[in-house]
């Protein structure tokens, strides 16, 4: 919701580790492999509630994926990779807050207890509200706890251990002034048991806020522990990283303390990313890439990993540019293990999200885009022994990101019925040239060591389309009007005009990504001599040249 205030930059020379990432990097023998096992379309601006930017997250349950994105929730039903489309909803109604303000949802998949645990805040009240599933199965109902906040909760952030769910918040003295003090990070400690249980008033205590730590991030645990970590990050750059470590469970006593604060290659500002001009002379645009808070962290058998952007400066260039900073941490020895920007020459790397797979490669999603290239959606994989595959691009935008703000934070899960695949969710741009919006993209990705045989590309069928029915006139160009039935990625769409059974007019459009129910068109400019009803028809083609039944309808020239 709120981006935190940028202070001038001042730059230090530091022995800095970057990863430059190219077409190039991770070639050869001895780099693992990231595959993109599957992509599917993602929520959008029109199924979330037409807000911006998109605050996308991602969980994943035994046989389920779920998407959160500002308003909107949605499921798929999976085997392996392999995603099928089975219901989309309010987060109002997940939550049931009425017709509350709502802002930044998370999600997380606890293995533990076989629950799915959401947090979001409600501005009207602010409050921290924490969902719970009744069941492994999102659509089988939710519990709901609501926390009242000292001021406006931004960003609450989900952690949990084995005994103990974590909020952590960044918190304001007002949500209506984008430039309300901040009052510091406050965190709520809730017992786990007692939300499993479905308990109405499970027991709970508060730590802050405290102006020590303007943004406190819990991680999410993959292994068991006792003790909740949560980290943090200073304002507006940091040397340190804040390592606190949360023990108790509540009714009884909990204990909140800052047992390290590592040193790191300092975080810094990151600018504003750039796009491509639409026209010469135009003003170039840019992409809003906020601050060095952490967006993501997750913790496993005494590694904790955390994400931030950042402002650094690629191997091979001279100018600042956004990166995608990622720290490893030792919980053990309290030390910083392993600390890289992900970079890239001539072009800006934002929000980034991690997840560890069961062999402990990392991966990281993050979005890029530079002065040449529009926005896309990025992964790449870093295997246990420092080396980096190739990144692979997941989805990309149509055209420019037209708006003022592209994204908060993206979204990484672990499957736990296949964990050698990490889920990814994040922004790509937009689906249709040329207009105002975002959409995402949810994708399964899979990182192989050297002279393994990478897993195949799963292919979803193409997605249905409905033609409809137009009319215009003679000599004066017409949109053909057509609905995708299903969410489809890289889908082409092959139209076709037909005047007494003679083809008058044939397209097939660039690959794009298709959303369920939304409505797309194609120019056509009908000759002069063409009048009366004439016959139109569209079907979309999988990039493995699979076809859809073909749908058609008519078009009428007066």
């Amino acid at each position: 919701m709120f981006s935190r205030r940028q202070a001038p930059l001042v730059l230090v020379v530091l022995a800095v580790f970057l990863v430059a990432v190219s077409a190039a990097a991770g070639a050869g023998g001895s780099s693992p492999t990231l595959t993109v096992i599957q992509t599917t379309s993602g929520l959008n601006d029109v199924s979330s509630g037409g807000f911006e930017p998109p605050d996308v997250t991602l969980a994943a349950g035994p046989g389920v994926v779920v998407e959160l994105v500002n308003l909107a929730a949605r499921i798929w039903r999976t085997d392996g990779a392999s995603a099928q489309q089975a219901q989309t909803f309010p987060l109002s109604s997940l939550f049931q807050t009425g017709g509350d303000l709502l802002t930044d949802p998370r999600i997380l998949y606890d293995e533990p207890s076989g629950r799915f645990f959401a947090s979001i805040s409600d501005v009207d009240t602010n409050s921290v509200v924490l969902a719970v599933s009744r069941s492994a199965d999102p659509s089988s109902g939710w519990n709901i706890s609501s926390f009242v906040a000292a001021g406006c909760a931004d960003q609450p952030r989900l952690g949990v251990a084995d005994g103990i769910v974590v909020i952590g918040a960044d918190i304001f003295r007002s949500c209506d002034d984008g430039f309300s003090p901040a009052l510091g990070g406050e965190l709520w400690i809730v017992s786990k048991q007692q939300l499993v249980a479905g308990a109405a008033s499970p027991s709970s205590t508060t730590f802050g806020p405290d102006r020590r730590y303007e943004s406190l991030a819990p991680v999410q645990s993959l292994s068991a522990t006792s003790t909740e970590y949560v980290v943090a990050v200073d304002a507006p750059s940091s040397r340190v990283v804040h390592l606190l470590s949360v023990d108790g469970i509540p009714p009884a006593a909990v204990r909140v303390q800052e047992v390290a604060s590592p040193p790191i290659v300092p975080l810094a500002p990151p600018p504003a990313a750039l796009q491509p001009q639409t026209r010469a002379g135009s003003r170039q645009p840019s992409i809003e890439t906020n601050d060095d808070r952490v967006l993501d962290s997750v913790w496993e058998n005494g590694k904790l990993w955390l994400s931030a952007n950042n402002g650094c400066t690629p191997e091979g260039d001279m100018t600042l540019r956004s990166c995608a900073r990622v720290i490893e941490l030792d919980t053990a020895t309290k030390t910083v293990t392993w600390d890289t920007d992900i970079a890239k020459s001539s072009a800006y790397l934002f929000y980034p999200a991690i997840r560890p797979d069961s062999s402990g490669n990392l991966v990281v999603v993050y979005g890029e885009s530079s002065a040449t290239e529009l926005p896309h959606l990025v992964a790449i994989g870093r295997a246990p022994d420092g080396s980096f595959s190739s990144p692979v691009t997941v989805a990309r935008s149509a055209s420019q990101h037209v708006g003022g703000r592209y994204g908060d934070y993206f979204g990484a899960a672990r499957d736990p019925l296949h964990p050698e695949v990490v889920w990814i969710a994040g922004e790509h741009g937009v689906d249709v040239e040329g207009v105002r919006g975002w959409s995402t993209s949810v994708a399964a990705v899979e990182v192989t060591s050297p002279g393994v045989t990478p897993p195949a590309v799963s292919t979803l069928p193409p997605p249905g389309m409905r033609a409809r029915p137009v009319a215009g006139h003679i000599g004066v160009a017409v949109r053909l009007p057509y609905t995708a039935l299903d969410d489809g990625a890289a889908a082409r769409r092959r139209l076709v005009v037909t005047a007494g059974g003679a083809v008058v007019f044939k397209v097939t459009t660039t690959a794009g990504d298709l959303k369920a129910e939304q409505s797309y068109f194609v120019l056509w400019h009908p000759a002069k001599r063409l009048h009366g009803t004439l016959r139109w028809c569209v079907r979309s083609v999988s990039p493995n040249g699979t076809q859809s039944p073909q749908s058609c309808s008519t078009v009428t020239l007066r």
